[in-house]
């Protein structure tokens, strides 16, 4: 999802493009000509003579476009049961329709994936593909296998209560993107706001005994919906001027409803909230193997975390020295850095001149290239996502061309904080941070990253978002205009403690959900070892309790970038060309290092 530096991804709804209809009718093609998968071809000596045989000898991957095919079956099925996800992908034609969050529906959803996900092993338990069509299948087969086992494992109806607010983000989705006509737009809002009542009557059938943490969350978003909600009522009244009775009627209904689950998470849940986080080893190092196709294990990223974290420390402690030749240690030179920033009404302000900085630094340095529709925008982040996060980045929806414009979210200060808290919060949007951040979450990062992602000619790629590399490809990017010389020593120095902080991440990702280790001792981590705010501290931990093997992503994924490209420098020899490594990185979408290398360097 940010200053968790994530990226907010979600799934959306197919149309029949050309695309589509081209892709049903090489598959129809193949069928009819038979097992061989290719048209009979005239009879000659030197060739063949066996239908299969010739049909091999003419397409040496006859399962690509049956691979093609079984992605969509996955986005078909995707849009049917996560319609919500579906309108964030850009395939809009559920956008009336809430996902079903009873436990029937869920589990019945569950066991149409499973069914998938069968039918997919067996018809290429030995393809025949081409490298990219075998990525393509090894990420629908991952993203089956680790959503199942989610769904299964960690029971998220009854364990995650945050997942009722959830509509929340389809709708802000809806009212932000010009994907359609306003008016259709909001007719598809006002039936989502009027099935937000149902939401909430099968949360509270369903919510057992959460995590104490994961219900705070809960609480936090539920409390933001009532702003959230009340903000939108401009842009349904505007498209729809004629149907404003009954637009405040199901504004009042969702955010009654949303009132109303905040005291029913308060009152009854929050005592009885006495389950665990910790998504246990097996689990975890499923998802390492099936969503990052690692083979590391959790030991093994343990090991990886520590070291990268003793490395950055004394890096640090170099530049800290530079700045100030008596600093006993680093933690005192930042604390002065983090003194410097603008006030909180500056803040968005800053951040949009950073990004457009760190934009035109690149363009000069020319190591990268941008996509003709390039398109950005810096937004304060939507209430009902500020709990547990700082910035973050919303890609463009990667099926819908009608709209390329990435979301750059920032969150404002509240002003009705204490002094004491407001500052704190500022601390955290120091100048040095505003820099790093803007190069993550934008340029080179995220944004550019995810808008040449969405241009990929393959619908299975662009349906997916593996952290291992957007994330990674972000840490790196980081690391890049350091290389470049973007920063001074002071920025150098908070992209530096930004670096320490994703070095933490694993051990603490590692330690929360496979170690024993307990909130608050992560909490205690990152405020006495990193020396982050306790407020930005609160809010990292509970996301990572949420989000098993994610905030590992980040350096284990910059890592992993770093080795395919002193790989290709080494295969280049003089001819290798920086801007080249990342123009063929960036074109193969958001696929694990680990795939890359098999098809960059065969392995």
């Amino acid at each position: 999802m940010s200053r968790p530096r994530c990226v907010a991804r979600r799934v959306r709804t197919p149309r029949l493009s050309r695309v589509v209809v081209a892709l049903a009718a090489l598959a129809a093609l193949v069928a009819s000509c038979g097992p061989g998968g290719g048209p009979a071809l005239r009879g000659s000596p030197s060739r063949p003579s066996t239908p299969g045989a010739r049909a091999a000898a003419e397409d040496p991957h006859p399962d690509d476009a049956a691979i093609a095919e079984a992605g969509e079956e996955y986005l078909a099925l995707l849009v049917d049961i996560h319609p919500e996800e579906a309108t964030a992908l850009g395939l809009h034609d559920n956008d009336a329709e809430l996902d079903d969050r009873s436990i029937a529906g869920h589990d019945a959803g569950t066991d149409r994936q499973e069914a998938l996900l069968r039918s997919l092993e067996r018809r290429f338990a030995s393809p025949k593909a081409s490298p990219a069509a075998r990525t393509d299948l090894a990420l629908l087969l991952g993203a089956l296998r680790c959503d199942i086992r989610n769904k299964r494992v960690q029971r998220p109806l009854q364990r995650k209560p945050d997942v009722y607010v959830e509509p929340l983000n389809a709708i802000f989705q809806m009212t932000a993107r010009e994907y359609a006509p306003a008016a259709e737009r909001a007719r598809d809002v006002i039936a989502r706001l009027e099935k937000i009542p149902k939401v909430v009557e099968q949360a509270k059938e369903n919510v057992l005994n959460p995590p104490r943490v994961w219900t705070e969350i809960a609480i936090d978003r539920a409390s933001s919906a009532r702003p959230f909600l009340a903000a939108q009522r401009a842009f349904l009244v505007g498209a729809l001027p004629a149907e404003a009775a009954r637009i405040d009627a199901a504004l009042a209904a969702a955010t009654g409803a949303y009132e109303d689950y905040k005291r029913f998470l308060q009152r009854t849940v929050l005592p009885r909230s006495n389950g665990g986080f910790a998504a246990g080893r097996e689990l975890f190092e499923f998802l390492l193997k099936n969503d990052y196709f690692l083979e590391e294990g959790a030991d093994e990223l343990l090991a990886m975390g520590k070291k990268v974290f003793a490395e950055t420390n004394a890096e640090m402690l170099e530049v800290a020295k530079r700045i100030d030749p008596k600093a006993k240690g680093w933690p005192e030179v930042t604390a002065r850095l983090k003194a410097k920033h603008p006030s909180a009404r500056e803040l968005l302000g800053a951040y949009r001149r950073e990004v457009a900085r760190a934009r035109a630094f690149l363009v000069e340095k020319d190591v990268v290239a941008f996509p003709p529709d390039d398109d950005l925008e810096v937004i304060e982040t939507p209430a009902f996502m500020r709990s547990t996060i700082t910035a973050a980045y919303d890609q463009p929806p990667p099926f819908d061309a009608r709209t390329s414009k990435g979301f750059f979210f920032v969150t404002p200060v509240d002003e009705t904080l204490s002094k004491r808290k407001q500052e704190e919060a500022l601390r955290e949007n120091d100048w040095g941070d505003i820099v790093d951040t803007s190069v993550h979450e934008a340029y080179p990062g995220h944004h550019l990253q995810l808008s040449f992602a969405r241009r990929s000619p393959s619908r299975v790629r662009r349906a997916f978002d593996r952290a291992i590399f957007s994330e990674g490809w972000a840490l790196y990017s980081e690391e890049l205009m350091a290389e470049l010389g973007y920063y001074d020593d002071g920025e150098r120095l908070i992209q530096l403690e930004w670096a320490l902080v994703r070095a933490a991440r694993i051990v603490l990702d590692v330690g929360l959900h496979v170690g024993g280790m307990t909130f608050e001792q992560a909490v205690k981590v990152l405020t006495d070892e990193v020396h982050l705010e306790r407020s930005l501290a609160l809010s990292e931990v509970k996301r990572y309790t949420e989000s098993p093997t994610q905030p590992s992503a980040y350096m284990v994924g910059r890592q992993k970038i770093f080795e395919l490209r002193e790989r290709a420098r080494r295969q280049a020899g003089a001819r290798f060309s920086l801007k080249a490594f990342h123009a063929d990185l960036l074109s193969r979408g958001t696929v694990p290092p680990s795939l890359l290398a098999r098809e960059m360097f065969g392995d």
